[in-house]
């Protein structure tokens, strides 16, 4: 039973219709991606080819067109993969793609109606088809997201395998038994090659699709994240994200970890001087001024309003004092107006008890440095009570009369020779 090409054709367009379409809904229903339009119009040109073939491939005029038409798919695929994956960079130039099918199309085109003596039309179409499928698959390769990228891999298998069957195919009937294969069936199999690559391409153009809409959707879930961990002001975590970070870095070795409490001395008063928004702006300084300075080991955190906590894994309250100072030095460059109102923290540390959870020493460091802060404001007020006694104790001194004055003045000896 000899295989009825028309008929072959036929049922291969009629498939890769049906795959096209479906193919296409569904990116469209979805979101319609950069190269997309190249792909549909690919799949279009070449189901005109085997068309045309099926309907008169020995043609005068039909036959270049159809090969034409079946030439421009691998290229019309690469054109796309480029627009989809634009962002990335490519070591083969997008004009060379153009040149490629130039070429190819003037000399399969050329050959019928020009042909040569020693090569038929249909194996020099055969040999055009396999050299554009080769530089596509290569072309591709080249992209820069092919390393990353599971659908390109997938994509440069199908032109590989694609290739290696039609050069196996032209070795067997131009070397092996040229005189069982007849010329037509040389420029046939490489169409239905062509129509075959492009049945599986519909199903890895959709899972690109499907892949890139995935990783919208995973980066749209890192941004919600960052927005419920993260706070806005000061680029620190807040509160309940700093504890869970802090209680797995403290987790190998709870008992070697220092906890750090701090809050901003007097924010009320920096922001009735100069505003609120230069009140953000200094707490803005200090979650820098603790990202700057921090290990990536270390912790830190908003905990609310002025307030912020730091956990420094495998560190002894010594040491932390070092880190401190750090912290003062870098926010000491960051001040926003040092004349006026200086932003200043106070710290409380402690060292983690085994068996203590966080917030408990937390709470501990929160009362050293309360402690600490009220007892260094008080020393502040007395000074400032001194201070001003003894200007009152001077201003209730009595002044001195201006005779007083000038017999203060001393007065040196005169002698009379």
């Amino acid at each position: 039973m000899s295989l009825h090409l028309p008929s072959l054709y036929i049922a291969v367009a009629v498939a890769l219709f049906i795959a096209a379409a479906l193919s296409t809904t569904i990116v469209l229903r979805q979101r319609a991606r950069r190269g997309s339009l190249w792909w549909i119009a690919g799949h279009v040109l070449l189901v005109g080819s085997l068309g045309l073939q099926a309907w008169g491939g020995r043609h005068d005029v039909a036959a270049p067109v159809a090969a034409l038409l079946a030439l421009q798919w691998p290229i019309a695929m690469l054109v796309g993969v480029r627009q989809f994956y634009s962002r990335g960079a490519s070591s083969v130039p997008a004009w060379a793609d153009a040149v490629v099918l130039a070429v190819a199309g003037l000399v399969a085109c050329g050959t019928w109606l020009a042909p040569f003596e020693s090569v038929s039309p249909d194996q020099v179409f055969a040999i055009a088809v396999l050299v554009v499928t080769l530089y596509a698959a290569a072309a591709v390769s080249r992209l820069e997201d092919f390393a990353v990228t599971s659908t390109l891999k997938m994509l440069v298998a199908g032109f590989a395998a694609a290739a290696a069957v039609q050069a196996m195919w032209l070795v067997v009937a131009v070397g092996i038994v040229p005189f069982a294969i007849a010329a037509a069936d040389i420029g046939a199999a490489a169409t239905l090659a062509t129509a075959a690559l492009a049945l599986l391409s519909t199903q890895v153009t959709l899972a690109m699709n499907h892949e890139r809409q995935i990783a919208h959707l995973r980066e749209s879930q890192r941004k919600l994240r960052h927005l419920v961990d993260v706070d806005a002001v000061t680029r620190l975590p807040n509160r309940r994200h700093f504890l869970d970070l802090a209680e797995r870095a403290v987790a190998p070795a709870p008992e070697l970890a220092t906890v750090l409490f701090c809050d901003v001395d007097q924010l009320k008063r920096i922001n009735e001087l100069l505003g609120h928004p230069n009140g953000d702006e200094a707490l803005r300084q200090i979650g820098t001024a603790l990202r700057e300075t921090l290990r990536r080991r270390d912790v830190a955190g908003r905990l609310g309003g002025d307030e912020f906590g730091v956990v420094l894994p495998r560190t002894r309250v010594a040491d932390a004092a070092n880190v401190i100072a750090r912290i003062n030095a870098r926010l000491e460059d960051r001040q926003i107006a040092p004349r006026i109102a200086r932003v200043v923290l106070n710290v409380g540390i402690t060292q983690m008890l085994a068996g203590e959870t966080l917030a408990d020493a937390l709470r501990r460091a929160e009362t050293g440095m309360t402690l600490q802060r009220d007892e260094t404001r008080k020393l502040v007020t007395q000074k400032v009570a001194i201070v001003a006694e003894a200007a009152t104790l001077r201003a209730r001194e009595p002044r001195p009369s201006q005779l007083a004055v000038l017999n203060a003045i001393p007065v040196g000896e005169v002698v009379l020779g």
